[in-house]
């Protein structure tokens, strides 16, 4: 039986790095300047899913850039503040899950509503904010965007496609 061995991809994902690093080294030079730069987790992705607000290759007027900020910003503060309030939600569903006595379930009931009701209005935020970026952007830049990040999944797929996937079971069971 074959073992998956990650060490063996190693030479595989660092020359893909090499394949890729221009790309990131011209995303860094010509989409917006480092302050500009989202949050983790923000409007673009979640933890570990991190997307340049534009993608790499694309160059900004000053005045685009100028509004960039501006969008990341608020979209940020935005955010922040419904993450805020779903932590609150969540930490009465804690409380009322923790009491000696009988659950009130009518008000879990409510505070689950509440909290979809702030999980769809940070998605909202999302898209409002992708609307935003994408309005940003002029059809050339638009169309080069698109080019950009079809070539990004085309590769991401030739990665998956090299690694494959582990094998199920337990590793202390195989050879």
């Amino acid at each position: 039986m074959t073992i998956f061995r990650p060490a063996a991809f190693l030479p595989v994902i660092a020359a893909l790095g090499l394949a890729v690093a221009p790309l990131v080294a011209s995303a860094e030079g010509h989409h917006a300047p480092d302050s500009v730069q989202p949050p983790p987790g923000g409007p673009h992705g979640g933890p570990g899913h991190m997307m340049p607000p534009i993608p790499p290759g694309i160059t900004l007027t000053a005045v685009q850039k100028a509004k960039l900020k501006t969008i990341l910003e608020k979209a940020h503060q935005d955010e922040h503040a419904l993450r805020l309030e779903g932590r609150a939600i969540e930490d009465k569903i804690h409380a009322a899950l923790e009491t000696a006595g009988d659950l009130d379930r009518s008000a879990l009931a409510d505070l689950s509503k509440q909290e979809d009701a702030v999980k769809a209005k940070v998605s909202a935020l999302h898209l409002e904010t992708m609307e935003q970026l994408h309005d940003l952007l002029t059809p050339e830049q638009r169309q080069k965007a698109k080019e950009t990040m079809d070539k990004l999944k085309a590769l991401h797929e030739q990665m998956k496609a090299l690694m494959g996937h582990p094998p199920e079971g337990d590793p202390d069971d195989m050879p």
